[in-house]
């Protein structure tokens, strides 16, 4: 395909890297259309289950470098632990926060960042998360899904461990 491109001698955008992965198995065996065996595009529909809780366990879950498997009890945890636990809780928080009266959270607007004095619980903060966002940049210039994710995920934990320590008193 590529050299098709090539060939019409216009100035397509070509392919920089080819992700490849493993195999992703279905409970213990392997997944089989013919025989019935694992969750297809209607199967996963017919659930009920959002789109993006299965794309969120499916990039978790994906075969990089090893085999996978895929189980029930293994997105239920994903969703549960992972997902609703640490991303739901933090954005909740965040957004809770936020959007607190005035005196007690910022009334719906978000400040600007401080110049200076700079607690420094948030300059911690805010170091392990840049070099959390470099890793993250590293992860997926190298067509690293899973461990992108993971990085991301990593972020939202350190949001909601600050959120924890600090105080409203030191927030307000």
């Amino acid at each position: 395909f590529p050299s098709a491109l090539l060939g019409t001698g216009e100035n397509w955008t070509l392919m920089k890297n080819i992700s490849v992965t493993e195999y992703l198995n279905y409970e213990s065996g392997k997944f089989s259309k013919t025989k019935g065996i694992g969750v297809f595009g209607n199967d996963a529909k017919a659930t009920n289950i959002p789109a993006d809780v299965w794309r969120y366990y499916l990039l978790s879950n994906r075969p990089e470098a090893s085999d996978a498997v895929f189980t029930w009890g293994g997105l239920q945890i994903k969703h549960n632990n992972e997902l609703l636990k640490n991303l739901g809780n933090f954005i909740y928080r965040v957004l809770s926060f936020i959007a607190k009266p005035e005196g007690a959270g910022y009334g719906s607007i978000i400040p600007e960042a401080p110049n200076a004095d700079i607690h420094p619980l948030s300059q911690s903060l805010a170091e392990t998360v840049g070099n959390l966002i470099q890793q993250y940049i590293d992860a997926m210039d190298k067509v690293k899904l899973k461990q992108g994710l993971k990085i991301a995920m990593a972020i939202s934990s350190e949001g909601n461990a600050y959120l924890q320590v600090s105080s409203c008193s030191f927030l307000c």
